[in-house]
């Protein structure tokens, strides 16, 4: 079955039953009518018209109002003239099935007991999806009524017999599942200042998201299980390039990948429960994005920081601060110092990468203070050689020691294990790149004595 969207597809005593007696209208998931399809308002509508241009309900008033099919607006228990005319909805059922409109309800003195808002949403979800909604930031979320893409009445105002509360002013709806990107849409995106008894279209799309690299099986385990967010009161320095900047949320990322970090963010983010680590409360499924992925590079939203990332991942994340300024790290080169087979031996084996000084200087390798090369963190790029592949950064952006910071820097590599290989020396180049390698490959030494 189908939305039914003509009158046509109402009979009375199937879909539809009307008691003149008590003036209670009610449908019945029978017939041409689906539950979750439901029934378009304008065609429930449309068909108390035919039924009323018959003598069998002419004796009684005429249940239901329109002011503007085509925006959705209807009104119950009044009609044309103002005037109450008794008539309502039996159950909540009989409001849930109606689709395509907003509806006003009156009762018999002619006051406004409830208002209902007819949210419809634009775009493409999957199959299955359940999207939620909020009345008001604080409020927890709501589900709608069925699955897949929503089309249901809202109320958002009540007298105080219908829940005592107006809540006209907010809207925001959500859709978040596993494996799927996020999306959440406010009331200030329609181009409407606030909710009543007429259609508001909300835009939801949720396509795959290629990012999320486990599920929600896995997130007990490591390194999942020590990824976590504090959300603060008061503003966190991070220090990036040398520079403080200010944060009020930041990540624990457990020094995992990216990826695995924004899946178990996204992960919180349909929490119905408390995802601060903090002292304060926020409820995932309700709580702002935090990040998200353009490309391979992962992008913060306002004032969120992450610590504990992988040295690897360093420059494809950037961090938006409390002002929404993003901020970046300086630039880190990577790359790898490989050796062949002879001259990985652990322990006896040496190894050095030295600059090599443009236009030649004392500084450079092969003269008596020959400055060594230094990671990110420092430290001399220097040791054994106890494997054939030995990874390495540097810091590319800030480092002047072996030429103007920013710039590529020439270099060095020597290399030799007694009793297995002779000394070696292979020259390279540190650019701007996360795949450097400079290779030293050694003849067999024959000639040493032990």
């Amino acid at each position: 079955m189908a939305k039914i969207t003509n009158r046509t597809g109402l009979n009375i005593g199937t879909e539809l039953v009307l008691d003149e007696v008590t003036r209670k209208y009610r449908f019945f998931p029978a017939g041409n009518l689906n539950a979750k399809d439901g029934v378009k308002t304008v065609a429930f509508y449309s068909k108390l018209v035919d039924l009323w241009s018959t003598s069998e309900y002419q004796d009684s008033p005429f249940p239901m109002n329109t002011i503007d099919s085509a925006s959705g607006q209807f009104q119950v228990g009044i009609n044309a003239q103002g005037i109450p005319n008794g008539w309502g909805p039996f159950d909540q059922f009989s409001r849930d099935v109606l689709r395509d409109g907003g509806c006003e309800e009156y009762d018999d003195a002619g006051n406004l007991t409830s208002a209902w808002a007819g949210v419809v949403g634009l775009g493409n979800i999957s199959s299955g999806s359940q999207a939620y909604y909020q009345l008001d930031p604080a409020d927890a979320p709501t589900d709608f009524t069925f699955d897949d893409m929503p089309n249901a009445m809202v109320q958002v105002y009540g007298d105080v017999n219908n829940g005592n509360f107006d809540k006209r002013s907010y809207f925001k709806t959500f859709v978040r599942e596993q494996g799927k990107l996020y999306t959440d849409s406010v009331l200030a995106d329609t181009g409407k200042a606030g909710t009543g008894p007429f259609l508001v279209n909300f835009l939801l799309t949720n396509s795959d998201d290629s990012k999320i690299t486990d599920l929600d099986s896995e997130m007990t385990n490591a390194p999942y299980d020590g990824i976590n967010v504090t959300y603060y009161a008061s503003n966190q320095q991070r220090e990036i390039g040398g520079v403080d900047y200010d944060f009020d949320i930041i990540i624990d990322g457990n020094n995992a990948t990216l990826e695995q970090i924004y899946t178990k963010v996204q992960y919180l983010l349909r929490q119905d429960a408390d995802i601060d680590e903090g002292s304060g409360s926020v409820t995932g499924k309700t709580a702002a994005l935090l990040c998200g992925f353009t490309g391979n590079n992962l992008n913060t939203t306002r004032g969120v920081f992450i610590d504990r990332i992988l040295g690897a991942d360093s420059n494809r994340i950037s961090f938006a601060d409390v002002t929404d300024v993003p901020r970046e790290n300086p630039f880190e080169a990577a790359g790898v110092l490989t050796f062949n087979p002879v001259m990985v031996i652990g322990g006896d084996s040496s190894r050095r990468l030295f600059y090599t000084i443009a236009g030649g200087s004392l500084d450079d390798y092969g003269e008596e203070n020959a400055i060594t090369v230094k990671d990110v963190a420092g430290n001399e790029i220097t040791g054994n050689i106890d494997s054939g592949s030995i990874s390495f950064d540097f810091d590319y952006d800030n480092d002047s020691e072996g030429g103007p910071a920013g710039t590529d820097k020439e270099v060095t590599l020597i290399g030799i294990a007694p009793g297995s290989s002779k000394f070696a020396v292979a020259q390279g180049t540190l650019t701007r790149s996360k795949a450097i390698s400079i290779g030293l490959v050694a003849e067999v030494d024959r000639a040493y004595e032990t």
